[in-house]
């Protein structure tokens, strides 16, 4: 614990530590509490539930790590220590800090081991250098950013958008970010998913005004930290033509405003001087805007205030001194040491570049733009969708579906109208690339803009997530072919022009030479048939007469296998990028089923 030594008079505080945490988890019961009625009204009952339950799991594994510590150190009154470690204020942060997705597996490990390394080997509660909620987040986000939830969709956030424009957004481009978010009326009030507990603007500022009324935390810190945000991002603003709205966007959206109500005003990780913690808030500041302007990062007020928290002991030596008899050349340094930052800052900002948002996902290959097509006439071979059809009552068909996106498989589910061939309805039901990225092509706003379409759609991606876009029409398109596909004993194959001679016949299993026309010649294959099911056992392509590196596609041993089983009831689709090549087999297979009919 750091302790700030006065000459007389002295006063002993009203409020003892123990009063002061019970009323700060007080606060932050209320923000969780709303927080999932919001999530359970938006989002339905299980997700309100699972508010709760990550910050029950958070609290829970805090508390286990601090007894399990204090008992491999043998300490007695571990009830006592308990209750003077409050360990349950870390775990209520965490989950507010995190997203809706998160696993509970990476809460729980990331709160292990923020309490014990973050907290507990420096020696507990007053002795810790680093703020240890700010801590766990960290190592959620460069460990466990993968670790999510997989049926639980989250949309675009407003620090995404924002990013996609080079953070310099004025005019019309200002108006589309905060149109998907409500405007600053819906950010205000946090009509949008962001971190569980910092969305409702209102609610943060409400909450901080009362802990500042009761003294619950440090003013100075809160005001200063929020002000400075606001006021360089004004100027910054101003500098490319944004007005005043840019610089209120900055401080609702992100973790600014609950970082400077909960966390930046952690005393132990905190300057003791006030001028200390002057300086301490404007270089939080600064930081979290360099971060977020620079940075991969999806928002700068977490790492801000692990940065400054280690700066910490350097700005409590740079003021050390008497308040009184030093107080002017204290002060002096700490304008100083402010001015710094704040140049700094306003360096940073004024680099920033306008952009149109772009495929942020996309590596830019060249300045051509890219020509829509048809949803039938795209390519997805690097895509690899699939879809299993898992209803059909002959209205409606509905398909489970993946594709490969950017950094990994997205599933979706497709409801498809079988008699229109139109889409009905998709659901991602698994998100696998870039949170805060290809996640704008998911929200509910993109996702109605399939609605409708058919396989002669043109459908272009959500701007800054194309990669996930993609994704999500390849297994809309191949979900569509799936619906429109007819029975092998039902379709037209004239143009290939498919013959098939019997080569033995044992009575249980025939085996046939077949040809037919593909795209550029004659394909042939050996096709065995189960005499008695009427089924086909397999196919193997003798002679490839299409094009090398297209229609042999559909010639892959995976692509092959797919056909096991198959009678002339059976719907099979093309192999993408391999249509003729497929119909060309489809053909030779219909025929040797037919014969084998006979």
């Amino acid at each position: 614990m750091k302790f700030s030594y006065k000459v007389a008079p002295n006063y002993a505080a009203k409020q003892s530590t123990t009063g002061i945490m019970l009323e700060l988890s007080l606060a932050l019961v209320v923000v969780t509490v709303a927080s999932a009625i919001w999530y359970g009204m938006t989002g339905g009952a299980e997700l309100g539930i699972r508010v709760i339950l990550l910050s029950i799991a958070a609290v829970v594994t805090a508390l286990c790590t601090e007894t399990l510590y204090l008992l491999a150190r043998k300490k007695k009154d571990i009830a006592k220590e308990l209750l003077h470690s409050y360990g349950w204020v870390t775990g209520l942060i965490i989950p507010l800090i995190t997203r809706i997705n998160v696993s509970f597996y990476a809460i729980i490990i990331a709160t292990a081991i923020a309490i014990l390394f973050g907290k507990m080997l420096f020696g507990g509660f007053g002795q810790n250098i680093f703020n240890p909620a700010a801590f766990a987040e960290a190592i959620i986000m460069n460990s466990f950013s993968a670790s999510v939830a997989a049926d639980i969709q989250t949309g675009a956030t407003p620090l995404a958008a924002m990013k996609s424009y080079g953070w310099v957004v004025d005019g019309s481009a200002l108006q589309n970010v905060l149109g998907q978010f409500g405007n600053l009326s819906g950010m205000f009030l946090g009509n949008y998913q962001s971190a569980i507990g910092g969305s409702c603007a209102l609610l943060l500022i409400l909450v901080a005004v009362y802990l500042i009324a009761r003294r619950i935390i440090d003013y100075r810190l809160t005001v200063t930290y929020i002000v400075t945000v606001f006021v360089v991002s004004l100027i910054v603003g101003l500098m490319h033509g944004a007005g005043i709205e840019y610089a209120i966007v900055n401080v609702l959206m992100g973790g600014v405003l609950f970082a400077g109500v909960f966390m930046l005003t952690d005393p132990v990780t905190s300057p003791v001087s006030i001028p200390g913690r002057y300086v301490f808030a404007v270089g939080a500041a600064a930081f979290t805007l360099i971060i977020r302007w620079k940075s991969n990062l999806p928002d700068g007020a977490l790492f801000s205030i692990l940065i400054m928290n280690m700066l910490t002991p350097a700005i409590d030596q740079l003021l050390d001194g008497s308040q009184i008899k030093d107080a002017a050349k204290i002060a002096r340094k700490a304008v100083i040491a402010m001015c710094v930052f704040l140049i700094a800052v306003l360096l940073v900002g004024s680099s920033l570049v306008a952009k149109t948002p772009t495929a942020a996902e996309e590596p830019k290959k060249d300045d051509k733009p890219v020509e829509t097509v048809a949803l039938s006439a795209e390519d997805y071979s690097e895509n690899n969708a699939e879809c299993t059809e898992t209803s059909n009552d002959g209205a409606t068909a509905v398909y489970a579906c993946k594709a490969k996106g950017f950094e990994g498989v997205n599933e979706a589910t497709v409801t498809i109208d079988v008699a229109k061939k139109t889409v009905v309805s998709i659901a991602v039901t698994k998100f696998s690339d870039t949170e805060e990225v290809g996640d704008q092509a998911t929200t509910e706003e993109q996702l109605k803009k399939y609605v409708g379409a058919t396989a002669d759609s043109k459908i272009d991606s959500t701007t800054g997530a194309t990669f996930t876009s993609k994704s999500l029409r390849a297994m809309i398109a191949k979900a569509l072919k799936s619906a429109s596909a007819v029975a092998l004993g039902k379709e037209d194959f004239k143009e290939n022009k498919a013959e098939c001679s019997e080569t033995s016949n044992d009575g249980t299993i025939a085996v046939y030479a077949c040809k037919a026309h593909g795209f550029e010649g004659v394909n042939e294959a050996t096709v065995t048939v189960d005499v008695a099911s009427k089924s086909v056992k397999s196919i193997e392509v003798t002679k490839f007469g299409d094009t090398e590196d297209v229609g042999d596609q559909a010639t892959k041993a995976a692509e092959l296998d797919k056909y096991k089983g198959v009678t002339l009831e059976s719907k099979v689709d093309s192999t993408t990028g391999a249509t003729f090549t497929s119909t060309s087999l489809r053909a030779m297979i219909t025929t040797a089923l037919q014969a084998a009919t006979k």
